[in-house]
């Protein structure tokens, strides 16, 4: 996502950690940075980065504009659309993640919410915002977890940005109206009915969407609003249902039974197991 142009380090350049994933209309670099000195790079249009460590001083510009010196609070926020050639001069580890958005997917969720298109996300820099720093930090557990929480939940992290960033961040704005997209009761069992159905699959929203031909943006709050409760959410409910169930009645082993139910990683299906139940898989049937 991001390149180095230019590196004028003071210290040992080498990162301590870079971390890059790409899902669906979104890309994700997470990186601990030992590197002191003076950068170049290019920042993609549609990118939000926030800082997670703290800088006492920073000197930056951005697209040869004049050179600014200030300090970098934790969580500072930068919204690049047009503006994407960087140069600053940092003094210390510097700690941070890259968020790139894919542009036509943008526009869909614009059109979809009564915007106009192109979709062109304010430039700026700096900035508290504590909605995209909180999910800055889900999607940076998300990529060291190595997407663990599976599809639904970082498109749901995706979408939940992205209405964020036209609501706050771009230049016209119109509410959106669910009016006949809501889901009634035939539709909504319909999507049910998918979900057990496929619950051994990495199920996405925009899977669950097309079962009732609508957008998966206008799905994830239609669902909410109908179950009380967001699809990863409901998803992984209906998956630890089905768990209890294959413990109680076979003697598949728990790693095989969090498989066959959609988790991938035994430790991930533990901790939601515990967390939905309060006991570990192994708990619930030794205690049957």
């Amino acid at each position: 996502m991001r390149k180095i142009v230019r590196s004028l380090p003071i210290h040992n350049s080498s990162p301590l950690s870079t971390l890059t994933q790409q899902w669906e209309g979104i890309t994700v670099e997470y990186s601990c940075m030992k590197a002191i000195g003076e950068f170049d790079f290019a920042m993609p249009r549609n990118t939000i980065s926030v800082a997670f460590a703290p800088h006492d001083r920073v000197t930056w510009s951005v697209d040869g504009t004049a050179s600014q010196t200030t300090a970098l609070p934790p969580g500072s926020v930068f919204l690049y659309c047009e503006h994407d050639f960087v140069w600053h001069y940092r003094e210390q580890v510097s700690e941070y993640i890259n968020i790139t958005l894919d542009q036509q997917l943008l526009n869909q969720v614009a059109v979809e919410n009564s915007l106009s298109t192109p979709v062109e996300i304010e430039y700026r820099v700096i900035f508290p915002d504590n909605t995209i720093l909180y999910i800055a930090q889900l999607l940076k557990a998300e990529i060291i977890n190595k997407g663990l929480a599976g599809k639904v939940y970082t498109e749901s992290l995706r979408n939940l940005l992205m209405i964020h960033l036209l609501r706050n961040y771009s230049f016209v704005l119109v509410k959106p109206q669910l009016g006949n997209k809501l889901l009634d009761t035939f539709k909504l069992n319909q999507v049910k009915n998918f979900i057990e159905e496929n619950l051994a699959e990495d199920i996405t929203i925009a899977d669950m969407a097309a079962v009732v031909h609508i957008s998966q943006f206008y799905f994830a709050r239609a669902f909410k609003t109908a179950t009380g409760e967001s699809p990863y959410r409901y998803l992984t409910q209906r998956r630890i249902e089905r768990a209890k169930i294959m413990l109680s009645v076979t003697r598949l082993a728990i790693a095989e039974v969090a498989y066959r139910v959609g988790f991938y990683n035994q430790s991930h299906f533990t901790a939601q197991f515990r967390k939905l139940t309060k006991v570990t898989p192994k708990q619930y049937r030794d205690g049957l």
